[in-house]
């Protein structure tokens, strides 16, 4: 039931995009989104939140039915359960993976994908799955680099456990219960 795509920069590669919407259950119209700019706590990652907002516009998702939640207060597992996708922006994945604790959103963020929630990661967003980060959720048992031009993981299965996963700008990881794979 997971559907988990982690990339360095979102949609830009349009296959990634597709990716996303080959694999909604609802008509894009009708897809609520939770979208989670928390990571982006300096100018220069702020900058880059309305491309990450134009990635859910760009593949046809209604802003009415895309919501802001900044790891600032509960998120309930039931309420979190009436979206479809949570999108989690690049930034610092250390500030993002220490709001989400102190709250106590890793479990229910973790129960929900579990249950199906799409989950997008972004940079930042997509590291906070691996163990690329202290306290992280861990779902994949690698640690990730995003915007990698040296070293990159070929396309293809996702290395053993343990083992580093360097994806470039262009490359994302994605799994659901059939698939787990490097894709461009």
């Amino acid at each position: 039931m997971k559907k988990i795509l982690l990339t360095s920069t979102g949609f830009d590669n349009k296959n990634l995009e597709k990716i996303f919407l080959d694999n909604l259950v609802k008509p894009v119209h009708d897809t609520k989104v939770v979208f989670v700019p928390t990571a982006a706590n300096d100018e220069e990652s702020k900058s880059v939140i309305p491309f990450c907002l134009q990635d859910l516009t760009n593949a046809g998702i209604e802003e009415s039915n895309i919501m802001t939640y900044d790891c600032d207060h509960v998120l309930s597992l039931e309420t979190l359960m009436t979206f479809d996708a949570i999108y989690v922006c690049g930034g610092s994945e250390t500030y993002l993976m220490e709001a989400m604790n102190k709250i106590g959103f890793t479990s229910v963020l973790k129960d929900a994908i579990f249950q199906g929630l799409f989950y997008i990661g972004v940079s930042a967003g997509s590291m906070i799955l691996t163990t690329s980060v202290e306290n992280s959720l861990g779902i994949i048992p690698n640690p990730l680099e995003p915007h990698c031009e040296e070293d990159i993981t070929p396309c293809g299965s996702i290395p053993e456990a343990g083992k580093p996963i360097n994806i470039s700008d262009n490359q994302a990881v994605w799994i659901s219960d059939e698939t787990s794979l490097i894709s461009e």
